[in-house]
This record gives structure tokens, C-alpha cells and sequence, in this order.
């Protein structure tokens, strides 16, 4: 499945560190919308970011060893499922925008987002099409950008966050180097 994360490697400006703090911040191409949704709630979108992060880095829980012969079947049903079902959420979507997101905040075109938005959904997977719901505080606007700090209920779901952004930023390097 293609990879819709088209990462870009940018320097992130100085006016929005108050936005996306000092941590990591990962420009990505990736489906985003205001959301009338309630926020996710913090133990769901942990989950949601875990199982995307197994999902799409196969990792095993440590395991070297090769699956038997009737597991590897069985996540081949897995994969072709998940790709059927994805390949039919994806006309639901939002379309895809640039924007950059750190565990703190997100940066994204003005065109987006109105002042009084108050929650932003975002998908975080091009495999799995469930959006991760998350509040926003105030919104503002600088040159035809606007950016939000996240507002979270649980610092649990801001660390989840953390290492999404970190594995991103990976792949953005990743493929910077071919």
C-alpha cells in the first residue's frame, strides 16, 4: 500500500515554537479536517496510535522467530481485509493536506480551520482509516497559516503522540537518505 505520509523536512519557524513547542515537529502530507466529533479519549487513541505503530513496523512484541506457517496465513487475511476496507474508507476521507504536528500542537493552511474550531480529526494511517479526534486550544492565524496547541485530558495520549511524530520524522529521514 502506498504511503500517503509524504514527509518533507523543514525548518520550523521561529513564531510557531509557541504552537509546537521545542520538541519534535514532522511536516506530512496526511488527511485532516475540523471535526464535530467528540475528542477521542485518551485510552482509545493510545490504543489506536500502538496498534498503527504494529501495524505498519510489524513488530512482534520482540519475537525473532518465524511465524508458523498458519499465523503467516491468517495475517495475510488480516492484511487483504484491512487493505479492502481501507481502500473503501478512503473515498470518506478528508483530503490530504500539508501540515506540521508535534506532540504539542499542529501548523496547517488558513483555508482549513476557522478561529472558532475548536477540534481537529486526523488519520493518522493510510492502512487504517480511523481518525484520531483531538481538541484544540485557541486557534490563531499568522500569514495565512493557522496553528493550535493540543489540548489533552491525559499526558498518556501527548507521549502516544510523541512517538508517532518521532516514527514519522524516522521515515521522513529514512527516505531523505535514498
Amino acid at each position: 500500500m502506498r504511503d500517503r505520509h509524504g514527509s518533507t523536512d523543514t525548518t520550523i519557524p521561529a513564531a510557531w515554537r509557541g504552537v509546537l513547542g521545542e520538541g519534535l515537529a514532522v511536516t506530512l502530507v496526511l488527511a485532516l479536517a475540523p471535526s464535530r466529533r467528540a475528542p477521542t479519549l485518551a485510552e482509545s487513541g493510545i490504543r489506536l496510535l500502538d496498534a498503527i505503530a504494529m501495524l505498519e513496523d510489524g513488530r512482534r512484541g520482540g519475537r525473532d522467530e518465524t511465524p508458523s506457517l498458519e499465523l503467516q496465513r491468517l495475517e495475510a487475511k488480516v492484511d487483504l481485509l484491512m487493505q479492502l476496507l481501507s481502500t473503501w474508507m478512503q473515498e470518506q476521507l478528508p483530503a490530504p493536506v500539508s501540515a506540521t504536528l508535534s506532540a504539542e500542537g499542529v501548523v496547517l493552511p488558513a483555508a482549513l480551520l476557522e478561529t472558532t474550531d475548536d477540534r481537529l480529526e486526523f488519520y493518522p494511517s493510510a492502512a487504517f482509516a480511523q481518525p484520531l479526534v483531538l481538541g484544540l486550544e485557541a486557534v490563531c492565524e499568522l500569514d495565512g497559516v493557522m496553528g493550535a496547541r493540543w489540548c489533552f485530558s491525559d499526558d498518556g495520549l501527548r507521549e502516544a503522540l510523541g512517538r508517532w511524530v518521532f516514527r514519522m520524522h524516522r521515515r521522513a529521514v529514512a527516505r531523505a537518505r535514498r
